[in-house]
């Protein structure tokens, strides 16, 4: 579909991953603006539905590009579904034509009464850019407490492992029973950040029918996320994980049971988090943690 924004004409391709005209031309974009190959996960046959980019085109090249991704979540036993709008990409050239600002009004217009929210993170030099679209600056919030080691065996995933990514994403479909927002039904995304960038922290608990997706630095262990039936404690499958050196564990979702934790602001460096007005507010009524393992 051709489209003209402000005097010129663009392609405008939905979802151009599923398009082998379009493909790699998207993925040029985004390897050229962020540095991430896309490549990886597509070939790995995950690359689903659930993240939907809404591109233009010029000759054949793709110049701009957002992303939607379809978050369906698991609030406390209540199904949501959440939009988070991310990717967001124009080639250096084609800046301030208003490109970006065309693709997000359709990105919204689309969207806005589909889904109970939508969000998005923002670095420091756009954040001026999203409030002119009703959006407003949220606060996240991390959950720390102290961990130490516990006895246990695990071994580590492979995820060049057919039989090892077949378990993992069995475990997934169990979601993470310790989690008051949860994510369902979310495999695509998490098998995007096992093979892009968690593939060497990924740990199975034969003993407790457990994965734990967690790394460390230093004395401190941030877990992504766990799937499992949740028969055990939180502390147990986080204490075998754990490093002799680990004194600390930050999660990267938001518990059901907050006991025993320190409650903080999240406090990423270049990043906030926007939300769109008059959508649910689920950020300004609880002290929420986004699922890690949900961003794309």
């Amino acid at each position: 579909m051709q489209v003209t924004i402000n005097g010129s004409v663009y392609d405008f391709v939905k979802s151009p991953i599923r398009d082998n005209l379009y493909r790699e031309g998207y993925f040029n974009l985004i390897e050229k603006v962020f540095g991430l190959s896309f490549v990886p996960w597509y070939e790995s046959g995950f690359c689903g539905d659930s993240f939907i980019p809404y591109t233009l085109f010029s000759d054949g090249a793709a110049v701009a590009s957002v992303g939607v991704v379809i978050n369906n979540f698991n609030f406390n036993g209540a199904p949501k579904r959440y939009i988070q709008i991310s990717t967001v990409a124009t080639d250096n050239e084609y800046r301030k034509q208003g490109l970006s600002r065309w693709l997000a009004e359709t990105v919204l217009k689309e969207w806005k009464d589909s889904c109970d929210c939508i969000y998005l993170y923002a670095n420091d030099s756009v954040a001026k850019f999203y409030p002119k679209f009703g959006f407003i600056p949220m606060d996240e919030h991390r959950y720390h407490m102290p961990i130490s080691r516990k006895d246990g065996l695990y071994r580590k995933l492979d995820i060049s492992n057919k039989r090892d990514v077949k378990l993992l994403v069995e475990m997934h479909t169990k979601s993470n029973p310790f989690s008051l927002l949860a994510i369902d039904r979310g495999v695509e995304l998490m098998m995007f950040h096992c093979i892009t960038f968690l593939y060497d922290n990924i740990y199975y608990l034969e003993e407790h029918d457990a994965i734990v997706i967690a790394d460390h630095e230093n004395n401190d262990m941030f877990c992504y996320d766990i799937y499992g039936k949740g028969h055990c404690n939180i502390n147990d499958l986080l204490g075998i994980v754990a490093k002799d050196s680990t004194t600390d564990v930050t999660l990267g979702f938001t518990p059901k049971d907050a006991r025993g934790y320190t409650i903080e602001k999240a406090n990423e460096e270049d990043t906030t988090v926007f939300v769109l007005g008059g959508k649910e507010a689920l950020l300004a009524d609880k002290k929420i943690t986004l699922p890690f393992l949900s961003r794309a």
